[in-house]
């Protein structure tokens, strides 16, 4: 799996972000997305993240041949933050990595596994304990756009304008979208507010975690 030529513009097609060390992390949910990650933009050095359901996402964090231990820490925060249900009981979760060539499409009968399901073949390295957290940011752009960002607080930190953190709470995330855009607009500077303001709530909401958050203080 090395060395591989990856399609143009890869990494658009999936969600993403970058880690404060400028490592690039991916998100595949569906199943075609998940074929597409293991069979044509892994590498013999890249980790597939997930947690153990069976329907969890794969994350995706192209090392460059190199295993920076920033950008594994802030890949496993947003696999915590995107392969768990939140609801406000939760203050941590657990996943673990592997290496693409783990990844089987046949269980050790014979049989082929359905689209977007994998056999993984040898140990797993588990994180335990991990807190629960996203951020959502802005970053405006050298042409005047305001970009949205999301990803574990340091990376957001350093790749936006303005951010805020969620953590597991009691509100529907699609019930404080609202909420979310005018924190944002509070931490906006003047000129960029108006920026700010035309961004569709749509897509902030494209980005929220699955189940029920709050936003931290």
């Amino acid at each position: 799996m090395s060395s591989k030529k990856l399609p143009k513009n890869w990494r658009t097609k999936f969600r993403n972000f970058i880690t404060s060390d400028g490592f690039v992390v991916v998100i595949a949910s569906n199943a075609a997305d998940k074929e597409k990650l293991v069979s044509k933009i892994a590498e013999e050095n890249d980790l597939v993240l997930r947690s153990e359901d069976a329907d969890s996402p794969f994350v995706l964090l192209k090392t460059n041949n190199q295993l920076s231990e920033t950008a594994l820490k802030e890949a496993v925060e947003y696999t915590v933050a995107h392969c768990v249900q939140w609801n406000d009981k939760l203050e941590n979760a657990n996943v673990y990595c592997v290496k693409p060539n783990q990844l089987s499409k046949t269980i050790p009968t014979g049989e082929t596994l359905a689209k977007g399901y994998f056999f993984v073949n040898g140990d797993k390295k588990f994180f335990n304990k991990i807190y629960v957290k996203l951020s959502i940011g802005v970053k405006m752009d050298a042409t005047g756009n305001a970009l949205l960002v999301s990803g574990p607080v340091m990376a957001v930190r350093k790749n936006s304008d303005y951010f805020i953190t969620l953590l597991p709470g009691t509100a529907e995330a699609a019930t404080i979208v609202d909420e979310i855009k005018r924190k944002l607009l509070l931490k906006a500077a003047p000129e960029h507010k108006a920026l700010l303001e035309s961004m569709p709530i749509s897509e902030i909401a494209n980005i929220l975690p699955d189940g029920t958050v709050r936003i931290a203080e």
